[in-house]
């Protein structure tokens, strides 16, 4: 099942499926270069293919979430995330994997 980062909650995990690009729901960051949320993300790793697990959201609201992909951890805002899907795996939390 594929599903935006933002409706996702402490232990989810999955594959980063696509980031949504100008016309299907990109953000800008109102810099001088008009760079996109999604432009940003994809230049810290927010890559198809690669591994993600939420791993923390503020109680109450549940905004910002911290997401681990690959080995780094970011804090993203909901509105943020919107612009990940993902490729939904099970919501064990990768720490329990790795350690069996």
């Amino acid at each position: 099942m594929i599903q935006s980062l933002a409706g996702l909650h402490k232990g989810a995990r999955g594959i980063v499926s696509s980031i949504a690009t100008a016309g299907t729901g990109a953000t800008t960051m109102g810099d001088l270069g008009g760079s996109t949320i999604a432009r940003r993300l994809l230049e810290v790793g927010f890559v198809p293919g690669e591994r993600i697990e939420v791993v923390g959201e503020i109680v109450p609201g549940g905004d910002p979430i911290a997401v681990r992909i690959g080995s780094s951890i970011f804090a993203l805002r909901r509105r943020e995330a919107q612009t990940v899907f993902v490729q939904l795996e099970s919501a064990e939390p990768l720490e329990a994997i790795e350690a069996a």
